[in-house]
């Protein structure tokens, strides 16, 4: 797996998470991304905002965030033959 994107979460991270992506890993446009840590899911609104910058929002975001302060997540991209991105998560 390899890694879109690393975030120690904070307060503002509640309304988006800017963050760069290089390559393929993500589509253009407007999308759902469908999201696991293996024990949860989730589906959070996700669109590009420029050449390679992309922002993930929305209300299931914002509630993932909320319960997750100061929390360390990495979205790594989706393996072959998987709809959807794993997410891990490290309390601090």
């Amino acid at each position: 797996m390899s890694v879109i994107g690393e975030v120690n979460l904070l307060t503002h991270h509640q309304a988006r998470w800017r963050f760069l992506c290089r390559g393929h890993a993500l589509p253009g446009g407007t999308s759902i991304l469908t999201v696991t840590d293996g024990f949860q899911w989730w589906h959070f609104q996700r669109r590009i905002e420029g050449d390679n910058m992309y922002c993930i929002t929305g209300p299931e975001w914002s509630r993932f965030v909320r319960t997750r302060i100061n929390a360390m997540i990495t979205l790594y991209s989706k393996e072959d033959g998987e709809d959807f991105h794993r997410v891990r998560v490290r309390q601090s």
